[in-house]
C-alpha cells in the first residue's frame, strides 16, 4: 500500500516541471497547513520562505518529537516533513502569508498559508479542525450559520486572488476536513471578476455547504475545476451531500471512521487509488444522520450543537483527548448529557452503537473512540442530506499492496485497479 508519504519518498525526486501537479499533490500540500509553523513562516505580506527551510527548522524546534506542532488528528509526523521538505518536487518552494487564529470566545480556530510553485502557481491551503473543543464546536456551527473561520477564509482568499490577478498567476485552493469546506467556502464567495484565477478547489473529506446558509455550491460555480474527495467510509465529507454531484471516492487502510485520516489514504504515481462505492457500514451510519436530519431545523442543529459542547466542557477540558483520556471527565460528559434534549441522546446513542459495532455495555474504550467518530461526523447536518443508495455496496475489499516507481518514468495510462499485480 502507499499513501503521501511513500508517494513523497519515492515520487519526490520528480520536479513539477518535469511531471505536472496532480491530485495527489493537492492532497499532500492541503494537509500541510495542519503544521504550526509560528514565527517559521512570515506572515502576511512579510515576504516567503522555502518549504525546505520552514520543514527543517520546525524539525530542530520539535528536538524529536513534532505531535505538539500538528494541529490535527491525522498521522502528520516528522517523515511527511523531513521528505516534504527535502523534496525536489516541492523543497524549494516558497511558503508564505501564514495566518493562525484561536479565540476560546469567538469560537474561532482559523489558519491558512500559501505555497508559491513554479509556472506561475500558487496553492493556498486551509487548516481542517485541530483537536480543540473550540475548532469543533464551529464545525458543528457550520449547520446553522457561517462561522468566523469561514469569514477568515473567504478574505484570506480574496487578497491571495487580487494577488494573483495582479502579477499574472493562478490559484488552487485546498484543505481537508473543515480544511476542504473553507477552501468551498471562500472560492464561492470570490467576486465574479476573480473566479478566473482559480485553477482547482480540492475539498479532501470536507462537508459541503448548506444550502439554508449558501445557496451555490463549489460545482455550480466552477464545474469540474472543484475536486471532490472522500474515502471509502466518509461520513464528515458526505454532509450536506448531493448524490448528483462528481466525487473521486479513494481506498483507505484506516478502520471505520479512522479513514477520515488522509495519511491512510491509498495513492499512485499520478493519481488516487479510487474505489466504486461506500463501505455498507458508512451508509447506515449516514442513514441514522438521514433520519435525524429530516426534521432537524437550524434551531435544532443550535441547541445540539450547545448541548454537546457545554457538556464537554463540563469537566474543565479543552482538548478531546482531555475529554476521552479521563475517565472523571468522560462520567461529568455522560451526567450533563443526561439533561439533554431526548432526540440529541437518542442520535448519539445510535451512533456510538454503530460506530462501535456493540451495544451500550461496551467499554468505555470502544465508547469513546466511537463518540470521537460520531462527532467528527455531526459537525455539520443539513436535512437535504440523502442517501445514496441501498443496493450494491460496490468494492468493498482492498486490492494488494501496490509499489510506486523509484525512476521518473513516464505513466502513459491510469493503472489497473483491478489487476493484483498492477505497479506504478
Amino acid at each position: 500500500m502507499a499513501n503521501i508519504h511513500d508517494y513523497l519518498d519515492l515520487r519526490g525526486d520528480i520536479k513539477l516541471e518535469e511531471r505536472p501537479f496532480n491530485v495527489v499533490d493537492g492532497l499532500v500540500l492541503s494537509v500541510l497547513s495542519y503544521v504550526d509553523f509560528t514565527g517559521i513562516v512570515p506572515g502576511e505580506g512579510e515576504g516567503p520562505v522555502t518549504v525546505s527551510y520552514a520543514c527543517e527548522a520546525l524539525l530542530d524546534r520539535a528536538g524529536g518529537d513534532v505531535s505538539p506542532y500538528v494541529r490535527s488528528l491525522a498521522k502528520i509526523d516528522e517523515r511527511y516533513l523531513r521528505l516534504l521538505g527535502s523534496s525536489k518536487r516541492f523543497g524549494q518552494a516558497l511558503v508564505q502569508d501564514y495566518v493562525d487564529v484561536f479565540d476560546h470566545d469567538r469560537d474561532l480556530q482559523f489558519a491558512a498559508l500559501t505555497v508559491e510553485l513554479p509556472g506561475g502557481l500558487r496553492f493556498v491551503s486551509f487548516r481542517g479542525t485541530d483537536n480543540s473543543l473550540v475548532g469543533w464546536r464551529e464545525d458543528f456551527m457550520l449547520s446553522f450559520e457561517v462561522t468566523e473561520a469561514q469569514r477568515l477564509a473567504a478574505e484570506y482568499l480574496l487578497r491571495q486572488a487580487r494577488h494573483a490577478e495582479a502579477e499574472g498567476v493562478r490559484l488552487m485552493v485546498g484543505g481537508h476536513s473543515k480544511g476542504g469546506n473553507l477552501a468551498s467556502f471562500s472560492a464561492v464567495l470570490l467576486p465574479e471578476e476573480l473566479q478566473h484565477v482559480i485553477e482547482r478547489v480540492y475539498s479532501n473529506d470536507g462537508p459541503l455547504m448548506a444550502s439554508e446558509v449558501v445557496p451555490l455550491s463549489c460545482h455550480d460555480v466552477y464545474g469540474d475545476r472543484f475536486v471532490r474527495i472522500v474515502p471509502t467510509y466518509s461520513v464528515v465529507g458526505m454532509l450536506f451531500d448531493d448524490p448528483a454531484e462528481p466525487k473521486t471516492i479513494v481506498r483507505s487502510t484506516g478502520d471505520g471512521a479512522l479513514q477520515h485520516d488522509p495519511t491512510t489514504w491509498q495513492v499512485h504515481a499520478d493519481c488516487l487509488d479510487e474505489a466504486d462505492d461506500l463501505l455498507p457500514q458508512c451508509k447506515l451510519v449516514n442513514a441514522i444522520f438521514d433520519k435525524w436530519m429530516r426534521g432537524a431545523n437550524l434551531a435544532d442543529r443550535e441547541l445540539f450543537t450547545r448541548q454537546v459542547f457545554d457538556a464537554f466542557e463540563a469537566g474543565g477540558a479543552t482538548t478531546f483527548d482531555e475529554v476521552m483520556g479521563n475517565p472523571a471527565s468522560t462520567q461529568r460528559v455522560l451526567a450533563a448529557l443526561r439533561d439533554a434534549d431526548p432526540r440529541t441522546k437518542e442520535l448519539l446513542g445510535e451512533l456510538v452503537q454503530v460506530a462501535a459495532g456493540k451495544t451500550w455495555d461496551a467499554t468505555v474504550a470502544a465508547v469513546a473512540s466511537a463518540t470521537r467518530a460520531a462527532l467528527s461526523a455531526v459537525g455539520a447536518m443539513l436535512p437535504q442530506h440523502r442517501l445514496a443508495g441501498e443496493g450494491d455496496a460496490g468494492e468493498q475489499g482492498q486490492d494488494e499492496a501496490r509499489v510506486l516507481p523509484e525512476g521518473p518514468a513516464p505513466v502513459d495510462a491510469a493503472p489497473d485497479t483491478d489487476a493484483e499485480d498492477a505497479s506504478l
